[in-house]
């Protein structure tokens, strides 16, 4: 997925997916790459590389300093507990 974005939508040095603007598309995707970031850091692997996708890489960027959105994202350290205690629920749940 990352690399037909990378390769097909974000290109002709567009700042978001719509062009100058930021729109739905931009909005919607950003809960995805927010929570992949959170996700690398819980699991392990890394699944987004800055330097294997540059585009995304700046649209990420982009997307970070638009206010309403640099704002309104969800702490990271909140979004790791949160994992951690969905993880243990589930490990629990499979010992009882």
């Amino acid at each position: 997925m990352l690399e037909v974005l990378e390769e097909h939508v974000l290109i002709g040095g567009k700042k978001f997916f719509g062009g100058d603007e930021i729109n739905m598309v931009d909005i919607a995707f950003c809960s995805v790459a927010h929570w992949l970031r959170v996700v690398e850091v819980f699991a392990g692997p890394k699944i987004f590389e800055p330097h294997k996708f540059p585009r995304l890489n700046s649209w990420i960027q982009n997307l970070k300093s638009v206010p309403v959105i640099k704002d309104n994202l969800p702490d990271t350290d909140k979004m790791l507990a949160l994992l951690k205690r969905w993880r243990e629920m589930l490990l629990a749940s499979k010992s009882s």
